[in-house]
């Protein structure tokens, strides 16, 4: 073994404090990387991506393959709950590196991306090392420029750094339904169209076949795939074969899932776990239904309520506030001495580690119990002395009609079709062990085809963010999962409280399925979703509800209870959490926050700042991104702000404070020492009259865009919006402009002056027109010549400098 070689061992012995695999070191050290990992569930494979990127990035011998390696990780999971556990091992890993903390120290940081728990700032290292953990809903949502549960004007930021220079993970592909042809379908389009930095995807699951990512756009590539699996040298490993090796004797429970003793399933099914359960162990118990998953936990509540030493019990599904599903994350580092009884759904098939001694679930297709099977004797601690043993529970998923004939009972399948669970019971029934070596040789045949497949129109189509005349957006729920599976987004307030006007925070979002949120909202319970542009809330029916809303409502409606979570029951009245406090205001179109930010920052002071921030970036990617066109983005970073010197812009601050009291410094102003008022106009966008002036001093097309752009509010088209003030005689007017505003002159620094101007929305119209063509002629061919992807990439990078900017400003004042 080379030097290399044995100083990757080294490394990763100290952090995990156990050797690397074969495979593990391959995955680090070989010249390139796969796109299948293909390795059986409890082997390592979160640490195994996570520290071979880490490796690859910071600490590879090969400075070649260290900028090769993107420098953003993103770990997509497929379900909700426990996330936590891959970012806590995440932020584990990086602590005893001491790399953990804040990028612009050079550290690498950490967030976590999933209902509830959204991470907020990460968008504002575009060229940091990061690493993004969370699911598929949220990942893949803001992959398609649709982000649910976050600001709409925020949507092309994540859109764009999420389509370059990332590492994708795909954990457990066979749980992403949906999503899996969508992951394969972006990786084709980053490909033909282009990104700033290497985009890479990366499939892991011990069942995924390669001919389930061979999409239409992904056809070529799917073929030739390079897998990494198990070879003859990682077999003969110690630890890899007591792990393959494990046997769990497989047998079925005397508990069967009939139509016809439904209401008597949960008691009956806790009575066998009961008996089955060896006292001072870990039982776990999976169900494919949430209210099925309740019924069994209060179950096992009632049957264990008079034990002298009860086990622990522990519910764990997917509609949890973030509030509570930390408690459970807690709980589950401790090692109860009386042992622990946990009831789960599916969710627990991914992103998470554990390992029973006797396990029971459910009928479900082949791959998922593969996935459930691999949480028994997951580290073949069990040996004959100790036996490891898995009951599986039959459902009835034939019933007799009215007509007596056989028809699928869909009831006890859901959410799974029936064909697939018939298959997976004639497998069931051949086998006596639910070992590694006994279920590799099944494969299931029934891979879903998608109902709903991205393509390159629908992708262009999604670039632009900007909502129809009804307010309605492209819904891209149909990518991510599964109709049936998509969810909304609700928290609870007391209304009569002031914090009831606060944004939501994290640990008060519960994830709840669409098809129980309109059953609950059928009861005529209240509910009402923040209208951002018109600055009011709108009431929410049963019939106005699509994926990723957030809804808030009233604690006196129900629906939740901490120890159970999503219920649905009125009568399970919302404790609401306690107002933190410094609460975010809601979003607004009209929102001037970063404006005012303690004291008063000339237009000239601040356009040099947000320049100086810009051209900081192009040192640091200058060398592996030559070819971005860098002087429009320092064009675009010194006049985004030009607008500012509006009128209507300056007459929304308060009086400035005399002269001498700010060293005689002049307007106009682009950041106030006061708190501000509103616009006389509705709706004016300051960064609207900064793009007309760029195309009225004849720069470049780019430059207006990435100007008008930078607070995701103007983009590709120019029109009026709903509650615009109209000029009164007739002249166009869009975004709080006028036809005939005029602009003064600015002092823009660094021996830079702009004209003074008339602005002219002549742009507005279509084709040519007496200054050329029209806005959205240009932006589209600005889009098509770039491409989404980098051209949102370049969005984001003038975006985050004036961030930048303002934070030097306020620093000042500190």
């Amino acid at each position: 073994m080379n030097k290399p070689h044995i100083e990757f061992i080294n490394w990763f012995k100290r952090i995990t404090t156990h050797e690397p695999y074969p495979y593990q070191i391959r995955f680090a050290m070989d010249d390139s990387l796969p796109q299948l990992v293909d390795i059986p569930t409890g082997l390592g494979k979160t640490a195994t991506t996570i520290l071979g990127w880490l490796w690859r990035r910071r600490f590879h011998q090969d400075r070649a393959i260290q900028n090769a390696t993107p420098r953003r990780l993103v770990y997509c999971l497929p379900m909700r709950v426990l996330v936590e556990q891959t970012y806590e091992n995440a932020k584990g890993w990086l602590n005893e590196l001491n790399l953990l903390g804040n990028p612009g120290d050079g550290k690498v940081s950490v967030h976590l991306l999933m209902g509830g728990e959204i991470a907020l700032d990460w968008d504002a290292h575009p060229e940091a090392d990061a690493i993004l953990i969370g699911t598929q809903d949220q990942l893949l949502s803001r992959a398609l420029n649709r982000g649910y549960a976050m600001s709409r004007y925020r949507w092309p930021m994540h859109f764009s750094l999420l389509n370059n220079d990332c590492l994708w993970t795909f954990d457990e592909v066979q749980l992403m339904g949906a999503g899996l042809p969508t992951t394969a379908q972006l990786q084709a389009f980053r490909e033909k169209l282009g990104t700033y930095g290497a985009v890479h995807s990366l499939w892991m699951s011990a069942t995924l076949k390669k001919e389930g990512l061979a999409t239409v756009d992904f056809l070529e590539q799917a073929a030739r795939l390079q897998t990494l699996s198990l070879n003859d040298q990682d077999k003969q490993h110690q630890e890899v074969s007591k792990r393959t090796n494990a046997r769990k004797s497989l047998t079925k429970a005397q508990t069967i899932w009939r139509a016809e003793a439904a209401d008597d399933y949960a008691e009956t099914l806790a009575k066998e776990v009961v008996q089955k359960h060896k006292t001072e162990s870990f039982s776990l118990v999976i169900v494919n239904r949430v209210n099925r998953a309740q019924e069994v936990f209060k179950a096992l509540q009632e049957l264990l309520r008079s034990a002298s030493q009860p086990p622990d019990l522990l519910l764990i599904h997917s509609r949890f506030r973030s509030a509570e599903r930390k408690k459970i994350q807690a709980r589950l580092k401790e090692s109860p001495p009386q042992g622990r009884i946990i009831v789960a759904t599916q969710a627990i098939e991914a992103g998470i580690d554990l390992s029973a001694q006797t396990l029971f679930t459910e009928l479900a297709p082949w791959s998922s119990l593969v996935q459930r099977f691999g949480r028994c004797n997951r580290y073949g601690e069990y040996n004959e002395d100790h036996p490891a043993r898995i009951f599986w529970i039959d459902l009835e998923t034939l019933i007799v009609n009215k007509k007596g004939e056989n028809e699928p009972n869909k009831e006890a399948a859901q959410p799974y079709e029936t064909t697939p669970l018939d298959w997976a019971r004639k497998q069931l029934t051949q086998l006596t062990d639910g070992g590694p070596q006994a279920v590799s040789g099944f494969s299931d045949p029934f891979p879903a085809p998608p109902a709903h497949m991205l393509r390159k129109k629908d992708l262009i189509e999604l670039f632009d963010t900007t909502p129809d005349l009804a307010g309605n957006d492209i819904d891209v729920s149909r990518y991510i999962r599964e109709t049936e599976n998509n969810d909304v987004q609700v928290y609870w307030r007391a209304l009569v409280d002031k914090n009831s006007e606060s944004a939501p925070r994290d640990e008060e979002l519960c994830s709840v399925s669409i098809k129980s949120f309109r059953i609950f909202l059928k009861r005529k319970k209240p509910a009402s979703r923040w209208n951002s542009l018109d600055q009011e809330w709108v009431p929410v029916t049963d019939r106005s509800v699509w994926p990723g809303l957030t809804i808030r409502m009233d604690i006196g409606s129900g629906g939740y209870s901490e120890e159970l979570g999503w219920t649905g029951d009125e009568n399970d009245l919302v404790t609401a959490l306690p107002p933190p406090p410094d609460a975010t205001p809601l979003d607004a179109y009209d929102d001037n926050r970063r404006t005012f930010i303690g004291r008063y920052v000339t237009l000239t002071e601040h356009a040099k700042d947000v320049a100086e921030a810009l051209n900081a970036f192009r040192k640091i990617l200058f060398s592996s991104l030559p070819d971005v066109p860098w002087d429009d983005l320092s064009k675009a970073a010194r006049w985004h702000d030009i607008g500012k010197a509006h009128e209507v812009f300056q007459m929304m601050l308060p009086t400035p404070l005399p002269s001498d009291d700010l060293g005689g410094a002049q307007p106009p102003w682009a950041k106030s020492a006061h708190k501000g008022g509103a616009y006389q106009r509705p709706h004016f966008r300051h960064e609207l009259a900064s793009a007309l002036a760029l195309l009225q001093h004849k720069e470049s097309d780019l430059a207006a865009y990435l100007a008008a752009a930078h607070h995701g509010k103007v983009r590709l088209s120019i029109r009026s919006l709903p509650g615009e003030r109209a000029s009164g005689d007739g002249r166009p007017f869009a975004r709080g402009v006028w036809e005939g505003d005029e602009l003064p002159a600015v002092d823009l620094g660094d021996k830079i002056q702009s004209q003074k101007l008339i602005l002219t929305l002549a742009y507005m119209g279509m084709g040519e027109g007496p200054h050329g063509a029209s806005w959205l002629e240009r932006t589209l061919r600005l889009r098509d010549e770039y491409g989404p992807f980098r051209l949102a990439w370049m969005e984001t990078l003038v975006r985050v400098a004036d961030w930048r900017g303002t934070q030097k400003e306020e620093e000042i004042n500190e």
